[in-house]
């Protein structure tokens, strides 16, 4: 088993040149370093303005652009494109705490698994907002995770880190659902 796997962390954006920048940067600053991050362009009609925020990256990103298809169409694209052995999404108007991808990827060098942590919500200005859900804790089957899902557990897709294979196996993302 790979001690050291490489992570992709897909970036889908739409319209999100305003927070891009603080995106990427909590990506960047992951103490696990073996990392790629991909941002997927959806088609953003504003002139131009999230292909500039990625493009100022160089090198230290890879940078697609896509015609307009959905968030799940973007997530898809990343996919293919992605050279990690485990997947991890991060929003265009989201961030990540700095330990998120190593405390991860050291839980799910035991098994196989999906990994999901929580996550809280913050302003545009990065005061945190007081919300209520359920949580959730040690290791569930996809019985037990679904009946979460049903009882006012909130899920929400940065919380995860799920291995390649998963969607080779089973597919991408459903299109249908932009």
């Amino acid at each position: 088993m790979n001690k050291n796997p490489l992570v992709s962390i897909v970036i889908p954006v739409y319209k999100g040149s305003n927070y891009l920048a603080e995106a990427i940067n909590s990506a960047l600053d992951q103490t696990y370093k073996n990392i790629e991050i991909i941002v997927v362009n959806d088609g953003s009609p504003d002139d131009g303005a999230t292909e500039r925020v990625a493009l100022s990256y160089g090198d230290r990103i890879r940078y697609i652009y896509q015609k307009n298809g959905g968030v799940s169409s973007a997530l898809n694209t990343g996919i293919r494109e992605m050279k990690g052995e485990y997947f991890s999404w991060l929003s265009h108007d989201d961030l990540y705490e700095p330990t998120k991808v190593e405390k991860q990827v050291a839980l799910i060098q035991s098994d196989k698994d999906i990994v999901l942590c929580s996550g809280s919500l913050i302003d545009g200005n990065g005061n945190p907002i007081i919300h209520y859900t359920k949580t959730v804790s040690g290791r569930l089957n996809g019985v037990e995770l679904f009946k979460q899902v049903l009882h006012d557990y909130c899920l929400n897709g940065l919380g995860f880190l799920v291995p390649k294979y998963i969607f080779e196996k089973e597919g991408g993302f459903d299109e249908s659902l932009r």
